[in-house]
């Protein structure tokens, strides 16, 4: 990622605008260009055409949602412990062990989605038989992407990901282009048909570098016990995520929807927190460019400095330089995100009924954007700690969330529609003081760190 990161930041650097605009277009489809490319896909298989109330679309999207919520949440976990993985088994020169890696955290997500998402379309839902099997494979199939996603991204293959993402999503337009009033279950064999072509690329891109020969690591099952707080921060940022959203569609609240016997959503406050999501990838991609770059620059200067013996005053000094650099990044990031969100509620007037906004719940979309520049900024309190390899602090950061986003969403939520997404924004705001403070406490603390907490010798 490193020379990525420094790639794009020359491109920044040409003194051209068609430069510039290229270097933050690429940046911000490398940090959100399968998300991008599937929303876009989506968007056209729900504008085909239909008459009446098009409700088999309406219980296609409550699929689409509650697969991609299953599926976060059980492969996040997965994945913050394989790319890991498979970044130490490229650096020790042991590339053929991580196809074993793959192996088995598609096949453990492949049980757990057969005993978990297989008996709950079957049993709880009313879907019919070939609409139920429909959204196992959906369901399995956005997941398998995911977990191959940290597998390319410990060879640096973005480009694989991002022609995969991008043929999926010309699948979609092209399928979305030819039906016409399309039952549930053909829009879910649609959308299951370009994951298919998504999951191929991918699959193929990674044995294509790693082998399809199984070699049996016994050091696996160790080192996922050894760094345990990888899978339970992964579970803890996916679950975080979905919290919120899961004590509105299980509450008796106006604006809710269900359809299919059990698949509850509250269409409203989903398309407002999507949205303001959505808006902050213009920073992200700032981040990723520039200030994720020099901080990377920075601490591989002050361990290659540690190896030379340098003296406890430049590294002293250079630790200063990280502080500085870190306060100044967040304090300008968190500013930037403020004013996206002050130019997204201004334009969003324009724009409402075409991002499925209702006029009396726009107040939910104005505290979503403002909550989603408290999160956004929380998240790279988040990615300095664990590109510092400091788990648990970064453990404490996503936990956070969770915990205030679910207790306070779930204690607001008998004071009324006025208050909805209240709870979400003042825990990504505690949240952000407590990951801002976390960094400030361990960068002071950084020569320990470098001796002791990840000195695999101690």
């Amino acid at each position: 990622m490193k020379s990525v990161n420094s790639a794009i930041e020359l491109m920044t650097r040409r003194g051209t605008l068609s430069g510039l605009l290229g270097a933050y277009l690429y940046a911000a489809l490398l940090v959100a260009g399968p998300w991008i490319f599937t929303v876009l896909g989506l968007l056209s298989l729900n504008a085909v055409p239909c008459d009446g109330s098009c409700a088999d679309l309406t219980v296609f999207r409550s699929i689409v949602i509650y697969n991609s919520m299953y599926a976060l949440i059980v492969t996040s976990p997965l994945a913050f412990v394989t790319g890991r993985y498979a970044s130490e088994q490229m650096e020790r020169g042991r590339a053929a062990n991580v196809f074993s890696g793959v192996v088995a955290s598609l096949g453990l997500f492949a049980v757990l989605s057969l005993a978990i998402v297989a008996p709950f379309y079957v049993f709880a839902t009313t879907l019919g038989p070939a609409a139920a099997v429909s959204s196992l494979f959906n369901a399995m199939l956005i997941g398998c992407s995911w977990l191959l996603i940290p597998f390319l991204g410990a060879i640096r293959a973005y480009n694989a990901v991002l022609v995969a993402f991008g043929a999926g999503a010309a699948t979609m337009l092209a399928l979305g282009g030819v039906l016409h009033e399309p039952d549930a279950n053909t829009l879910l064999v649609a959308f299951n048909g370009s994951f298919a072509v998504i999951d191929l690329i991918l699959l193929g891109a990674v044995v294509r570098r790693f082998g399809a020969k199984i070699v049996v690591d016994p050091g696996l099952r160790a080192s996922v016990w050894r760094k345990w707080e990888l899978p339970a921060a992964g579970a803890a940022y996916a679950l975080g995520l979905w919290v919120d959203k899961l004590i509105m569609w299980r509450s008796d609240v106006p604006g809710g929807l269900r359809v299919a016997g059990a698949l509850q959503t509250m269409p409203s406050y989903d398309s407002a927190m999507f949205w303001a999501q959505l808006s902050s990838i213009p920073i992200i991609a700032v981040f990723f460019v520039h200030v994720e770059t020099q901080f990377a620059t920075l601490v591989r200067t002050y361990y290659r400095r540690v190896q030379q013996r340098a003296s406890l005053r430049e590294l002293n000094e250079i630790v200063h330089d990280i502080g500085r650099h870190v306060i100044s990044s967040m304090f300008g990031l968190f500013g930037a995100l403020v004013v996206v969100a002050a130019i997204m509620i201004m334009v969003s007037f324009l724009f409402m009924t075409s991002l499925g906004l209702r006029p009396s719940y726009m107040g939910i979309f104005r505290v979503s954007l403002f909550s989603m520049a408290f999160y956004t900024s929380a998240m790279f309190c988040f990615s300095f700690l664990l590109q510092l390899d400091l788990r648990r602090p970064a453990l404490l950061i996503v936990t956070t969330y969770l915990v205030f986003n679910g207790l306070l969403t779930a204690a607001l939520l008998p004071l009324g529609p006025d208050l909805y997404g209240y709870g979400n924004m003042i825990a990504a705001t505690l949240t952000l003081l407590v990951g801002f403070g976390l960094v400030i406490k361990e960068l002071s603390w950084l020569h320990y760190h470098a001796f002791i907490t990840n000195n695999t010798s101690v």
